[in-house]
């Protein structure tokens, strides 16, 4: 299941319109459960896209994944701009088996309306 979901996430990456100096982009989130093995599935990218996009600085939201029995906790930290476009601050918290990860991360608004990582 893991390799589905890390292989529908890199042909969604390879389809977003971004300008080449901009590539190789990876949507917020994908950072996610590197220390604790376990990867963001899409549900779980559209909804960390959907709490940078809708929540306010100092907002938190968090999410239990029953299918990787994962749960996150994604707060949202300060917005900012890098030429001219949206950018955010948030700190996502992974919580898998016994394994607990916590990362400062940021992203910006490519010209689709998708937060994509600046952090990696």
């Amino acid at each position: 299941m893991k390799n589905i979901t890390v292989s529908a996430l890199f042909a969604t990456l390879l389809s977003m319109n971004v300008n080449a100096a901009e590539a190789p982009l990876l949507l917020a989130g994908v950072e996610a459960g590197i220390d604790t093995d376990s990867s963001m599935t899409v549900i779980d990218l559209d909804k960390t896209q959907d709490i940078l996009t809708s929540q306010p600085t100092g907002a938190a939201d968090s999410w239990y994944n029953i299918d990787t029995t994962t749960y996150y906790d994604l707060v949202v930290g300060q917005h900012f701009s890098v030429d001219q476009r949206p950018c955010v601050a948030y700190t996502l918290t992974v919580k898998h088996s016994s394994k607990t990860e916590s990362q400062d991360l940021e992203a910006c608004k490519n010209y689709d309306g998708q937060w994509i990582s600046t952090t990696i």
